[in-house]
């Protein structure tokens, strides 16, 4: 449900488009739920229900793209920043504030 609700969060903050990322290699797979393109910049995203497990596929994500922006990982637990591991962790209400191009603008004119 947690998945879901990021994901329709992150359809009106990217303006329709949705990705997701995944690796077939041989005896061994990998993906990530979604990634998010934020001022140009791809950023992976996964949403963990409850305590956020291992994030194996985000770390091989981040090792094999060392260029993508920081992952988000949206979750029930509180915000908590690891910089040097390249993860930021958020509730899962600021999915669509957190995925949204800072240069978007809203019905009012403002930008965010």
């Amino acid at each position: 449900m947690a998945e879901q609700f990021v994901g329709q969060e992150m359809l009106v903050s990217q303006q329709g488009a949705l990705y997701y990322w995944n690796r077939q290699a041989k005896s061994s797979s990998a993906e990530v739920d979604y990634l998010a393109v934020i001022d140009g910049i791809i950023h992976p995203v996964e949403v963990k229900r409850g305590a956020t497990g291992s994030l194996r596929s985000l770390h091989l994500f981040l090792a094999l793209y060392p260029e993508c922006g920081t992952a988000l990982v949206f979750s029930d637990q509180p915000y908590s920043d690891l910089p040097e591991q390249k993860i930021t962790f958020l509730p899962l209400y600021t999915a669509f504030a957190a995925t949204k191009p800072s240069g978007t603008r809203t019905e009012s004119g403002l930008t965010f």
